[in-house]
């Protein structure tokens, strides 16, 4: 893990980039549009999260990886290897969407009426988008229009997951009430621990083929 890090913030101006890239089009989009119901707000935040998350798998898994898969498979378990590519891209997930948050707050001038449930369900929602991105990354990695064919793959797999995240949004949003909230986060728990626990037993086997 500590060697990833380490990598991670030679290339850093990959992170940075990301993070102006998401600056950049909130920015032009709110001087655009102007003012956002809360419908429209959280569906525009969980785009840029999930192309913000498609940047930074893709990068993680990039041709760069390919070129240096032997010297990673004699220096890492590839278990230790997806885990920490795991926890690097849910970090720098929560961070684009702490970044996120704050710039949709200055630009509304109100923050989410239920901050704890929204946290909750960013929480939940990250570990599934990161957990399919790298699961489909890993199959797409030997491809040469990777990105491309890591976005069509993944995407039917993240639409459960984006649906439930918004949901969960919108009620944070006091848009409406609704009982089956606590539901939604078992639901976004069960199929964050399927999803982990696929990547987890599924890389090595692609790592080694």
């Amino acid at each position: 893990m500590r060697k990833e890090i380490s990598n991670d913030l030679r290339g850093k101006f990959g992170f940075t980039a990301s993070l102006l890239y998401l600056v950049t089009i909130v920015f032009v989009v709110y001087k655009m549009i102007g003012e956002m119901n809360p419908a429209v707000k959280s569906a525009f935040f969980w785009v840029i999260i999930l192309f913000t998350a498609i940047n930074f798998v893709s990068q993680s898994f990039s041709t760069h990886m390919k070129k240096r898969k032997i010297y990673l498979y004699q220096l890492y378990d590839p278990t230790e290897l997806i885990i920490s590519r795991l926890i690097l891209n849910f970090l720098k997930l929560m961070i684009a969407g702490l970044v996120l948050v704050l710039i949709q707050a200055a630009f509304t001038n109100s923050m989410v009426k239920d901050p704890l449930l929204f946290l909750t369900g960013f929480l939940l929602a990250s570990v599934g988008i990161i957990s399919i991105l790298s699961l489909v990354a890993s199959i797409s990695i030997y491809s040469k229009e990777q990105t491309g064919l890591m976005t069509i793959l993944a995407l039917p797999l993240l639409i459960p997951v984006l649906l439930l995240a918004m949901r969960i949004s919108l009620v944070s949003e006091r848009m409406f009430v609704d009982s089956s909230v606590s539901n939604y986060l078992m639901m976004l728990t069960g199929i964050d621990l399927l999803l982990v626990t696929l990547v987890i037993v599924f890389f090595p086997i692609v790592w080694k083929s």
